[in-house]
């Protein structure tokens, strides 16, 4: 895991920087550290890791770069997930983050450049991160950073004063209790504000007339509109068009027929961040046409949010259309439908779902999805039947799986 998420970071270095600045920065480094006794003597492996890791938070954030507290955190990262000494930590870190400004890897603005906009910033991708891997390659900042910002007011409980200074404790405190308030009151608030951030990132202080309070949800509204097909919304409205292609939330399609307005369609983060709302607002039950439409985020949040949602239309889904699915798809219908019956799933519902799934992966994605179940004399005789005739190796070690998972459950009840 550790290997693969180094290839992953330096894969987005080298997507990020040039070779002459990659070079800069490494005899910086080279320098910075020579100079250090604790880090003279670290192996090479040791060392390129360490490089490795500042350099992608650094392309990550170039955005904050002047900002202070993402210094303290990049040294927290150092002190933590490198083991290197504070002192140490803190000549690294501002010999590097000076050498990137000389280069003018900075991208400075005047618009949300303070401490407060940086966590909160940061907060927004901890709460909507699909997993800690994904999470870790998003921020660039380490475990120890990542997992005070998914704790949250948890983590506040039992303040340890090496993860953050005390001013950011009360900051990010007061942070997450506003955001809270709000995902309260609009459940897609945090996708206002990655939006919000998106637009920054993209545009900088050119992007204030699309990031004030009021404009923000027409926005959200006129992308939810291209995602339901109508993709000429923007068309009057070309500078935001043109903002929101840049900050990878629309791409532009080749318009048909003799129109030479622009037509646009969402992207993938573009369909992520609107999902919530799509699902949060659909108030009647799709008819199974209509929800076969709706792209996967879409599908996934519709299946986990909705309120019209019931066990009767999940299972007419899978049942009738399980192979036009996304796997990701399919575990959220069993996830929604074990949760709407406290636990329990009807063993002819998995035995079809089974039968009729054409590739391993739907099998596979039906095996995992019923392992939060309540395990039944029927449940158990279906999956111990995919262990012995399954001709997929993946769908047997999923179901071996899930049976010693039962088991143990089993047991210690």
């Amino acid at each position: 895991m550790m290997w693969g998420l180094i290839d992953r970071k330096v894969m987005g270095v080298r997507a990020q920087l040039n070779g002459w600045e990659l070079q800069s920065l490494e005899r910086e480094f080279i320098e910075s550290t020579s100079r250090l006794t604790s880090l003279s003597r670290a192996s090479k492996t040791a060392a390129g890791c360490l490089f490795v890791d500042l350099v992608y938070a650094i392309a990550q954030h170039r955005d904050w770069l002047q900002t202070p507290v993402f210094s303290v955190l990049l040294v927290e990262f150092l002190q933590f997930d490198h083991g290197v000494t504070r002192n140490d930590a803190e000549v690294i870190v501002h010999d590097l983050l000076d050498a990137s400004v000389e280069l003018g890897l900075g991208r400075a603005r005047t618009l949300c450049s303070q401490d407060r906009d940086f966590l909160t910033a940061a907060y927004v991708s901890a709460a909507g991160a699909i997993d800690d891997s994904n999470l870790e390659v998003e921020l660039g900042l380490g475990s120890a950073v990542l997992r005070k910002l998914r704790d949250g007011i948890k983590a506040l409980e039992s303040v340890d004063q090496n993860v953050f200074v005390p001013e950011y404790d009360a900051m990010l405190a007061s942070i997450i209790l506003e955001l809270s308030k709000e995902v309260k009151q609009t459940p897609w608030s945090m996708d206002l504000y990655k939006i919000k951030f998106a637009l920054l990132s993209a545009g900088g202080d050119a992007a204030q007339p699309f990031m004030l309070p009021e404009s923000l949800p027409v926005i959200l509204d006129a992308l939810v509109a291209i995602g339901r097909g109508h993709t000429f919304t923007l068309s009057e409205r070309p500078a935001l068009a043109e903002l929101l292609v840049k900050a990878s939330l629309l791409m532009e399609s080749k318009s048909n027929g003799r129109s030479k307005k622009s037509r646009y369609v969402l992207t993938e983060l573009g369909a992520r961040l609107t999902a919530a709302k799509v699902a949060a607002t659909s108030h009647e039950r799709l008819s199974l046409d209509d929800f076969l439409k709706l792209n996967n985020y879409w599908q996934i949040s519709f299946v986990k949010k909705s309120p019209s949602i019931d066990v009767e239309f999940l299972a007419g889904v899978a049942l009738s259309s399980i192979n036009r699915l996304s796997p990701d798809v399919i575990e959220a219908i069993i996830g929604r439908m074990l949760e709407l019956k406290g636990g329990q799933i009807e063993p002819h519902v998995v035995k079809s779902m089974l039968g009729a799934s054409q590739m391993d992966w739907h099998k596979s994605a039906v095996i995992r999805s019923i392992r939060l179940g309540v395990p039944s004399p029927d449940l158990l005789k279906i999956v111990a039947g995919e262990v012995t005739s399954a001709t997929s190796a993946g769908v047997r070690m999923a179901a071996s799986a899930l049976l010693d998972a039962w088991t143990d459950k089993t047991a210690q009840a």
